[in-house]
């Protein structure tokens, strides 16, 4: 690693550790325990369920009081953390465990007792010697369960039976199912539901369960007493904590456009959860309860209050990253502002800025000896963009954004600075369905470019390498997005559809047309998982298609915006961008193949990119609870020069001679990203890849899709 780069990184993580120090409240030791204390190892139950049906160890341990030491409590504080035998909590745990099988059903289970076994003094070789162990197992005796042999529905004409059908068909507790508890309570709340989306706004449900264990069967009623027909009334609006100021920094009329509830129209609670979902989604408030006065049981006018919260509109964030993987590192810093209130219209804006350092390592030359000479392309980056975002324009579903934007960055082969300044219009067309359309331009610079095209006598030869340049175009994208979670999705679908068309006639120097492709799936695996894991298939398909027209120079692609795939978040068995064409350095000793059947002299390699891209990625997904995770993932994906050398006849591993790499990876889930370290490994043995490096590794904070 260079040295740069790593007093970069030194520096990062004193300033990350510093910072989690400032305001750490002072931890309370917690006292010593009892010197005759046993450590309970574990718990585990004789008779219940095994894995996944529900009343498995897992689900069992959840019920009780007593628990047992965390998993490697050694590494973490061998002492403190520690979970103790108690015995008097052990007897109020068996009355606990048969009340629980009998919310699943089982009035007839027993439990017979707890048997207790010694496991060890621990070993005197750690620093702190544990204390001596146990392994507690409960003795059950299930039984048969009881099934629910009649659900009825009473008191419910007045909705027609079309509707009634419908509610009994979805209602979680079915007949002939298992009894549960939960399945019970959660059928009272989907019938309420379901009576109060109907202008039922006082609807009650009575339920009435009989027993019979000795038949093994439970009969329900569910009884609704449905109370009037009712409509919206009045809305009214409390600003929380300091009224004038609120009303002086948000106008009532901004608020009032996200309000869905409409005076006399019926009552649905849909459209107060509507209300309440539109008003967060301002960014303004902290606070948004939107409330039901429903404390006149005879009254058909329901008036609905809305208490607000502002919070706070100016944000400063700082914090600092890095990623690291075979060939490149990168560490930053970053500040970003937000304001979210701007001018007092809801106007936002954002300025984030990331300043750090980044080296590309390459190897020039191996012997029989090893590794005899590195190179790199290294230097600072900076990547700063200033946005405002104006909404209502034209109406509340538009908003106009406009981005101006400075990048010094480093690449294989080269380092480069580029302003830019985008405006666009952006449309929410449903909540998952949104639309874009804006126009960009962008100045671009090489520095330090070390690829000179006039050293070789090939088709690639022919890129556009031009010291500086001005790019325009157009762009059209058109995005879905129904995924459960941003950060860590487990199922939904996320898709985005892009167009660009840069030209002359917008005042660049360009003509190509730009077409990309990128939707992803996720399916929950929970549902055949254990209880103590959660997990997700993932699956990722992609591309790019760049089209020239026009005459001469003004018919090309300027080397930046080509196509490019390899790395952390596409292809991981290979390097940033090095899945595809590249060019070499013709004064190293060795040869390599840049280009399908096309052989260079070196090793030395440097991404040049293509017109045609395709990639596919599958990943298995598997976490506990306590957000620790492992991946297991298959990639696969090729860049090509142009649409003829997607399909050659002639060329073995035709038609598409797409490159795969297999790898596994592990996770641990924060709130707000994924730590991830990802080692992948090529499969195929394209000739023109024979210098990579099999193996690569990625370590970043986010999912790589």
């Amino acid at each position: 690693m260079p040295s740069a780069v790593l007093r970069c990184l030194l520096l990062l993580v004193l300033f990350i550790f510093s910072t989690a120090c400032i305001g750490k409240k002072r931890r309370v030791r917690l006292p010593p325990p009892p010197p005759d204390a046993v450590a309970v190892k574990s718990i585990h139950f004789e008779g219940n369920g095994s894995i996944g049906s529900g009343h498995s160890d897992y689900n069992l341990r959840s019920a009780i009081d007593q628990k047992e030491n965390p998993r490697f409590v050694w590494l973490i504080k061998p002492r403190e953390r520690r979970a103790f035998l108690d015995r008097d909590t052990l007897e109020i745990d068996a009355w606990r465990l048969e009340t629980w099988y009998a919310h699943q059903g089982y009035f007839d289970a027993t439990f017979r007792g707890w048997d207790v076994m010694e496991a060890g003094d621990g070993w005197d070789g750690w620093a702190f010697k544990p204390p001596a162990s146990v392994h507690v197992v409960g003795l059950i005796e299930e039984r048969e369960p009881s099934v629910v042999r009649k659900a009825k529905y009473r008191g419910m004409k007045a909705i027609g039976g079309p509707l009634l059908s419908s509610i009994e068909r979805s209602a979680p507790l079915q007949e002939g199912a298992n009894f549960s508890l939960d399945a019970l309570k959660a059928s009272e709340v989907a019938v309420q539901a379901a009576l109060q989306e109907r202008s039922f706004a006082h609807a009650t449900i009575v339920t009435d369960v009989d027993v019979y264990p000795a038949e093994k069967a439970v009969d329900v009623m569910f009884r609704a007493e449905l109370g009037p027909s009712c409509t919206f009334g009045e809305v009214t609006i409390e600003y929380v904590g300091s009224a004038s100021k609120t009303q002086r920094l948000v106008a009532e009329r901004l608020i009032r456009d996200e309000v869905t509830v409409t005076k006399g129209r019926p009552y649905r609670v849909s459209e107060l959860s509507n209300t309440q979902r539109r008003l967060f989604g301002l960014g303004v408030f902290s606070i948004v309860n939107v409330t039901p006065d429903l404390s006149d049981p005879t009254s058909n006018v329901i008036p609905v209050h809305i208490s607000l919260a502002p919070s706070k509109y100016k944000q400063l964030k700082v914090g600092g990253g890095m990623l690291f993987e075979s060939g490149k590192q990168d560490v930053h810093v970053s500040a970003d502002y937000e304001h979210v209130n701007l001018f007092n219209k809801l106007v936002r804006m954002s300025w984030e800025n990331r300043v750090g350092y980044a080296a590309l390592v390459q190897i020039d030359e191996i012997s029989e000896d090893g590794l005899e000479s590195v190179s790199q392309t290294a230097g600072p980056t900076i990547d700063s963009s200033l946005n405002f975002t104006i909404p209502r324009v034209p109406n509340r579903n538009w908003s106009l954004n406009n981005e101006v934007a400075y990048e010094l960055g480093v690449e294989q082969g080269y380092r480069f600075m580029s302003p830019s300044w985008s405006p666009s219009m952006r449309g929410q067309l449903t909540k998952q369905l949104a639309v874009e359309f804006g126009y960009n331009l962008v100045f671009f610079r090489y520095i330090d470019l070390e690829i000179d095209p006039s050293d070789f006598a090939s088709p690639l030869a022919s890129l556009d390498f031009r010291e500086k340049y001005l790019l325009t175009y157009l762009r059209q994208q058109i995005s879905y997005d129904d995924r459960n979670d941003v950060f860590a999705p487990t199922r939904g679908q996320y898709g985005i559809y892009t167009i660009d068309e840069a030209g002359h006639f917008l005042g660049g120097d360009f003509n190509y047309i730009k077409l990309a492709a990128d939707h992803r799936f996720y399916k929950s695996l929970n549902r055949v998982l254990p209880d103590s894991l959660r997990g997700a298939l993932a699956l990722r398909l992609g591309g790019g298609l760049i089209e020239t027209y026009g005459d001469g120079l003004r018919a090309s692609v300027p080397y930046q915006e080509r196509l490019y795939l390899g790395g952390a978040n596409d292809v991981r068995g290979w390097t940033q961008d090095q899945l595809g064409p590249y060019i070499c350095d013709p004064d190293t000793a060795f040869e390599c193949l840049g280009t399908l059947g096309l052989v260079q002299p070196t090793d030395e390699i440097i991404p040049i990119g293509g017109l045609v891209k395709g990639h596919a990625t599958v990943e298995t997904r598997l976490y506990t609870l306590g957000g620790y995770g492992v991946v297991g993932f298959y990639d696969t994906g090729m860049v090509w020069t142009n649409r003829g050398e997607v399909y050659d006849p002639t060329r073995e591993g035709s038609p598409l001679a797409l490159q795969p790499s297999v790898g596994g990876g592990v996770r641990y889930l924060l709130d707000f990203a994924a730590i991830r370290l990802d080692v992948a490994r090529r499969l195929g043995d394209e000739p023109m890849f024979s210098a990579l490096p099999l193996w690569n590794f990625h370590f970043s904070l986010a999912e790589a899709f």
